[in-house]
């Protein structure tokens, strides 16, 4: 099968989040998809079938299949585009355990339309033990299904966080998602994504996690467009809009490099 490495939310190589998109003619039995995944050894590896009117996708982590995942979707997105195995004229519908998710390029960009989730406060928690691991000030926890959210109130806080792994997974079944209102007047708010339990100690950038920031950031300064900076070591950046109860993300993607994939049983 046809094998690309793509970096995603970045216009640069070796920036923003890479992920492995596997082109596949014949359905995989998800053991080795799962196999796969952990041989790449990303943060996601996107598994897509091609059809008339739209694309099968699912992700997998080195240690697991996730519901969503963004950077993986809008990698998948720039390959089909520009390898020309869908006309870029067309959006593409991707099926997956998330619903239909749609993308189409405007401009230069490629434009994501997911499912929003506004997050909840989380009832009953303690902020002294989750501030003494982040480092800093805590304004709000919030939750949403298998994910912590936590709003830090000093972004250079945020920054120089590094928390431990076997704290991280213990506060929620996938990860913890780490924001703040932005310092500066580049970005309206910057986060970051610790995930543990899911083979990652840190996402470099993280579609998903801007589909619960964003209805998140709306209710508190009251806009619907964001910049957003996500503060990781790779660093990486994209537009988003709140349109309802769907989020529009908004990114570029380059590729750094395609192969064959050939499996060889013994």
């Amino acid at each position: 099968m046809k094998l690309f490495q793509v970096d995603s939310f970045t216009k640069e190589v070796f920036k923003g989040n890479p992920a492995a998109v596997c082109i596949v003619e014949d359905d995989l039995d998800e053991e080795l998809m799962q196999q796969i995944a952990l041989e790449m050894n990303l943060s996601e590896t996107a598994f897509v079938k091609l059809y008339k009117k739209h694309c099968n996708l699912r992700w997998f982590t080195p240690a697991s299949e996730v519901p969503l995942c963004g950077h993986a979707t809008l990698a998948t997105a720039h390959v089909l585009w520009s390898h020309g195995l869908w006309p870029k004229t067309r959006q593409i519908e991707f099926s997956t355990l998330s619903g239909s998710l749609f993308t189409r390029l405007e401009e230069e960009k490629i434009v994501m339309d997911f499912p929003g989730t506004m997050p909840e406060v989380k009832a009953g928690i303690d902020k002294t033990e989750l501030e003494e691991e982040l480092g800093g000030l805590i304004q709000q926890v919030l939750t949403v299904p298998n994910e912590l959210v936590v709003i830090m109130s000093r972004e250079s806080d945020l920054r120089k966080a590094n928390p431990n792994d076997a704290f991280i997974a213990k506060q929620a079944k996938n990860g913890v998602i780490v924001s703040a209102r932005s310092e500066g007047g580049e970005y309206d708010f910057v986060s970051r994504y610790f995930a543990p339990n899911l083979g990652i100690k840190e996402d470099p950038v993280t579609g998903f996690m801007h589909t619960i920031l964003t209805p998140y950031w709306n209710s508190v300064m009251e806009k619907t467009k964001f910049k957003a900076c996500q503060a990781s070591a790779r660093g990486g950046e994209m537009e988003t809009e709140l349109a309802g109860e769907r989020v529009l993300l908004k990114g570029h993607a380059v590729e750094v490099f395609n192969t064959e994939l050939n499996i060889q049983h013994s």
